[in-house]
């Protein structure tokens, strides 16, 4: 396969764009498709890149995809599983340390999620991280 040195600097710099301003050690998915669409736009037509050459890649990149797929979806999983543990808190009594302000203990009225993601207890009509939960007992 033919690529030219400008073609060469051209996908170089189009992956380090891609990315953030951190160097990063392996290639990621947006990188890997950047340099294939770059690859197939500069090959020499007189002089194709080999099938079989091509067929791995291809296989590479569904390799990548599926695992960046598995990956969101499980990411996906792990925050519902989160919703869902996050609703054994109702109605036990909890203590939460909020950053900077004391600790706050009471009976868990609701469980709701945020708009940030978060996943929050109602405590005395007020909200909580469920993150900030320091310790759980049952309701007396």
């Amino acid at each position: 396969m033919y690529v030219s040195d400008a073609s060469k600097s051209t996908a170089v710099a189009n992956t380090a764009d891609s990315g953030s301003s951190a160097k990063k050690s392996t290639m990621g998915y947006k990188d890997f498709l950047n340099l294939l669409t770059v690859q197939l736009q500069n090959q020499d037509p007189f002089n194709p890149m080999n099938d079989t050459d091509f067929i791995a890649q291809m296989a590479n990149f569904s390799q990548l995809e599926e695992v960046h797929n598995l990956s969101s979806n499980f990411s996906t999983f792990s925050a519902r599983q989160q919703q869902l543990s996050s609703q054994e808190f109702l109605g036990k009594t909890v203590t939460v340390e909020p950053e900077g302000a004391s600790a706050v203990s009471g009976t868990v009225s609701a469980v709701s999620l945020g708009s940030d993601g978060a996943i929050y207890v109602t405590i005395n009509g007020n909200k909580y991280e469920a993150s900030a939960i320091t310790s759980v007992a049952p309701s007396a």
